[in-house]
């Protein structure tokens, strides 16, 4: 019975090896994209590996300080051997972490487990598996896979400085946001289109998916520094993460619905499914998910009335464009990194803080034309300042982070009158 059942699974097995070096192949290409952009992330996780005496980089035939500087004068970044090798050791990093730690003997992460081996097993022994004496280094190895095949190399460090969470936070904040948003579907269908759809354009699905996840990853580290309990808050997102993708087409106005109309019709083009091509337009915006997720729970009020009013604020204060200046800034250094991050997690919490504020001034929630009218009609005299400013920054090529912060700050204001 056992060399049967061997047989059987032979190419179970061989398709579970195949598609791991498969997905690393994946993020290497997707990371190279953008590895001249990410190239201060990337250096800075190389330093840190080196002053914890767990990388050598004159061994490994990395780029020392003074090549790494050279290379971001000239816009370069980390090739793709050297990428390889970084990707190695941020999988190192995670699976050592995750081994110290009890990650493993959360019953949420039984599916990590049980997804290691093929089907046949799963059905068959499944309390076998469950007891397996190398549960914890199963566990440990397929989620630092998984973590870093879809994400890349360097981001968790970068989530380390900014959030000040561990690895353990971060993998768990992962296993959220995968649930909550459903990307596996969508990332695995991406893979489905190798060589149907121009792999430059794939990619660049990759990488919006890539975005969302460290985007939801970032906001859960920030609002639930104390620790996460990923069945509980997959659950209090999961539903309303479900509706909100069914509203956002009716939701959205302005600018904001041109431009996801617009990337729609793009990627149709492109020759996504229409399904594929309206998720992918969908994850630029489920960024502000959890956000407005948080707003209807608190007013007691239902998505769509929710998201209609957050949309609106951002349209009426041109919120979109100012996230969009922030994000083109050039980044200098570690520490303009670290700002420009928190800038637009600032703007991203005025935002919610006032939909909160506006839609609470109204009894009946479902009137939030009538709410932000109100909003406009009392703060008219600082609207119009805000509206002043804003037309002279617009005036600009490009906004500086100086000008940037400028815009951030009068949000900032009008929240404070409101309030």
């Amino acid at each position: 019975q056992r060399n049967e059942l061997l047989l059987e699974m032979t190419d179970d097995v061989a398709q579970l090896c195949l598609q791991n070096n498969y997905d690393q192949t994946q993020i290497i290409d997707t990371v190279s994209m953008q590895s001249a952009r990410l190239m201060h992330e990337h250096s800075r996780f190389m330093r840190h590996l080196e002053r914890n005496k767990i990388l050598n980089r004159k061994l490994e035939y990395l780029p020392d300080d003074e090549s790494i500087t050279e290379r971001i004068a000239n816009h370069q970044g980390l090739t793709h051997p050297e990428l390889c090798t970084l990707l190695s050791y941020s999988k190192l990093t995670y699976k050592d972490a995750l081994l110290s730690s009890e990650l493993a003997q959360e019953p949420y992460f039984e599916d990590v487990l049980l997804d290691y081996f093929p089907e046949t097993v799963r059905e068959e022994f499944r309390d076998e598996i469950l007891s397996h004496p190398l549960k914890r280094e199963i566990i440990a190895t397929q989620l630092s896979n998984k973590v870093i095949n879809q994400i890349g190399p360097g981001f968790g460090f970068r989530m380390r400085e900014e959030t000040g969470s561990n690895i353990v936070s971060i993998a768990k904040a992962y296993t959220i946001s995968k649930k909550v948003l459903e990307t596996d579907k969508l990332w695995k269908q991406l893979q489905q289109l190798d060589n149907q759809v121009a792999e430059t354009n794939r990619y660049n699905g990759f990488l919006v998916i890539s975005g969302l996840l460290e985007r939801s990853i970032s906001w859960l580290l920030r609002h639930h520094p104390l620790g996460l309990d990923v069945e509980k808050l997959t659950e209090r997102y999961q539903a309303d993460c479900k509706l909100l993708r069914k509203v956002i087409p009716h939701a959205l106005t302005g600018q904001a619905r041109k431009t996801y109309t617009t990337s729609r019709r793009q990627l149709l083009k492109q020759g996504f499914s229409s399904a594929i091509a309206a998720e992918l337009a969908e994850n630029i915006i489920m960024a502000s998910a959890y956000d407005i997720i948080e707003i209807r729970i608190t007013q007691r009020t239902n998505i769509e009335n929710t998201a209609r009013l957050f949309f609106a604020i951002s349209e009426r204060l041109q919120l979109n464009w100012i996230r969009d200046q922030i994000s083109a800034s050039e980044i200098r250094n570690h520490w303009h990194q670290l700002a420009v991050a928190n800038m637009r997690n600032s703007l991203h919490r005025y935002q919610h803080k006032l939909t909160d504020v506006i839609l609470q001034s109204v009894k009946n929630k479902r009137h939030t034309t009538k709410a932000l009218k109100q909003w406009m009609e009392k703060y008219s005299f600082a609207i119009e300042r805000y509206d002043r400013i804003l037309s002279e920054l617009q005036a600009q090529r490009q906004l500086d982070f100086t000008m940037a912060s400028v815009a951030v700050s009068e949000v900032r204001r009008l929240l404070s009158l409101s309030t």
